[in-house]
Order: structure tokens, then C-alpha cells, then sequence
């Protein structure tokens, strides 16, 4: 059966995109982190309405829906609970507040409201269909609520997604460098790192900032996805095997890499071989708004032995522990 409620957790700089097309090419609609840019509004279906409706509107506040004659302002609450409930949702699931424009005074009253409720809030009352995007998923900051229902009933399934710890700094650095700061996305640490990196001249000496500078960007995100490595309700993907050949992999392990993923969603029977090589030909994503080169160890062409020994010494356990040792 395949899953309604879909969470990947994919690390910064970890291949995000690659994640992206396969749950577009799955048929979700994807939401937080990533968008589903350029694609129509997917409607959300009768039963997953009602189930918006009655997360974010009172009961009275739902009779009063029923009785009007309305149809556009019917909609228009539908959308707006829609859109509340989501706000809440990644706010609960600990990712970073975003600029709003043209923000809605009555969506932003509802946002509050639902945020402000002590109980009764369940993921799975979000649309049907969505596959949620976040690039941390951080037990100090998530909703222990959250983890309650997903300990008891298995909604949303989670995916973790994550790279060579030593390629996704490599890729931060050429990130933060090349990009100008109106593409830096939505984290203020890019922009504020953006400037620091881009004042430096020698490229060797911005990867050693991005080994010593505790606060650089996604530092610490290998630490705080541990428990998600380590969980054995978790299915775990890596950018090595799902890059494919065009990234320096190989069609079998993509191959695979997909089919777990579709395994672990329930899709076995719905998704066969053909399938999966149509899949696997859209993963390699060049327009992507991140893609720089997407291969993988690029590492070893940059890193020199300073670099490598100051990397041991701060990252060598999570090396380890997620196997690229």
C-alpha cells in the first residue's frame, strides 16, 4: 500500500535533487525544503479537505462553512487551512522560518492558532500525496508529538538522505563562493558564510574555515541525523548511489537505490523495472537550482594533507560511522 506521508530528511549539499525527482517521478507533490515549482496545484481530494478542515478550523467555524452558499469562499478557507497547516507543520518539524510575501492576515491568524493548539494535531492531517522536504530533522528542535505518532503508527515513513561528509563540505564551499547572495536560498547562514568565503582569496584557505568555524553551515548536521542512521524504521540513501553514472556511480546501484525507496513506500507492485529505469533517467538533474557538478569524491581533488588530518580530527567518527571510512 503505498505511503500517504512521505518525510526525507536529505543533509545540505547532499543531493537533494537527486531525492526530488524521484518523489516527483513517484507522483507526489513535494512541500518545505523543495517545492514543487512549475507544476500545477494538485488538488487535494474531498476526504483529505475535510481532514485540513477539521486540524484547523473549530467546529463552529466548520457548520458555518457548511450552511454558506459560498463556493469561492468555501475555497478560499480550504486554501487558507491548507496553507496554515502546513506553515505549522514546518515549524514543527523544526525548519527555519521563511519570509512570507503578500502575506494573508487571516492565514497568518490560523498559522497562530494552529500552532498554539496543546493537542489533538496529527501529521497524518496533512493533504494525502505530499512528500515533505527538511534538511534536519533535530530532536532538540522537533515536535515530540510528532515523534510519538510517528513511533506509533509509522506516518509519515522517513527517508535519510546523505553524501560523504567530505564532499558536502567541498560542495558548501564552491556553493556559498560561486553563488550570488540572492540564490543562496533561505538560510541566513549562507548568506552571512557567502560574504566570509567570497572575501578569501586562496581557495585552500576557505575549506580550512570550513574545518575549524564550528558555526559553518551544516557542521553539525551528520551529528544531529545520527539517530535517523541508526534507526532501524528509517530508510537510509546515499548521493554515491543514486548520482547514477552521470555522477561517477553506476545504473546498478542507482537502480537499486530507487527501488528501495519505492520498496519502502510500498510501491513494489505498482513500480516495476521499466519503471524504475525511466525514474532513473530524470534523476541526473542538471537545471536544478543547486546543481554545481554532482560527482562524487571531488574531495580528493581539492583536500590537501593539512586538510585531510584537521577532517580526521573533527569528523573522523562520523566518517565511520556512515561508512565512508
Amino acid at each position: 500500500m503505498k505511503a500517504d506521508h512521505v518525510l526525507v530528511v536529505s543533509l545540505r549539499k547532499a543531493g537533494t535533487h537527486l531525492v526530488k525527482e524521484v518523489m516527483s517521478g513517484l507522483g507526489y507533490a513535494l512541500n518545505g525544503a523543495v517545492s514543487s515549482s512549475g507544476a500545477e496545484p494538485r488538488p487535494i481530494g474531498r476526504q483529505a479537505a475535510l481532514r485540513v478542515l477539521g486540524a484547523v478550523y473549530t467546529p463552529d467555524e466548520i457548520a458555518e462553512l457548511k450552511r454558506s452558499t459560498d463556493r469561492s469562499g468555501i475555497d478560499q478557507a480550504i486554501s487558507r487551512a491548507v496553507t496554515a497547516l502546513n506553515r505549522a507543520w514546518s515549524a514543527r518539524l523544526g525548519m527555519p522560518p521563511t519570509a512570507v510575501v503578500n502575506s494573508d492576515p487571516q492565514t497568518d491568524w490560523l498559522t497562530a492558532r494552529e500552532l498554539s493548539r496543546q493537542s489533538g494535531y496529527q501529521f497524518s492531517d496533512t493533504p494525502e500525496g505530499v512528500c515533505w522536504f527538511t534538511h534536519d530533522l533535530d530532536l532538540g528542535r522537533v515536535d515530540q508529538r510528532f515523534l510519538l505518532e510517528w513511533s506509533r503508527s509509522d506516518t509519515p515513513k522517513i527517508i535519510l538522505n546523505y553524501r560523504d561528509p567530505r564532499d558536502v563540505l567541498l560542495s558548501m564551499v564552491h556553493f556559498l563562493t560561486e553563488r550570488d547572495s540572492a540564490r543562496l536560498g533561505e538560510f541566513p547562514d549562507h548568506v552571512v558564510y557567502g560574504d566570509i568565503l567570497s572575501s578569501v582569496q586562496n581557495p585552500r584557505d576557505r575549506i580550512g574555515i570550513a574545518l575549524t568555524d564550528p558555526d559553518f553551515p551544516g557542521g553539525s548536521s551528520f551529528e544531529r541525523a545520527l539517530w535517523l542512521l541508526r534507526h532501524p524504521r528509517v530508510c537510509k540513501v546515499t548521493f554515491e548511489s543514486l548520482v547514477g553514472p552521470d555522477g561517477g556511480s553506476s545504473a546498478v546501484a542507482q537502480l537499486g537505490e530507487i527501488k528501495k525507496i519505492t520498496d519502502f513506500l510500498g510501491l513494489s507492485d505498482d513500480v516495476d523495472t521499466a519503471d524504475r529505469e525511466t525514474l532513473a533517467r530524470k534523476v541526473f538533474n542538471r537545471k536544478s537550482h543547486t546543481f554545481r557538478s554532482g560527482r562524487t569524491g571531488a574531495w580528493r581533488e581539492h583536500f590537501t594533507a593539512e586538510h585531510q588530518a584537521l577532517f580526521e580530527q573533527r569528523y573522523g567518527h562520523i566518517l565511520r560511522e556512515y561508512g565512508y571510512a
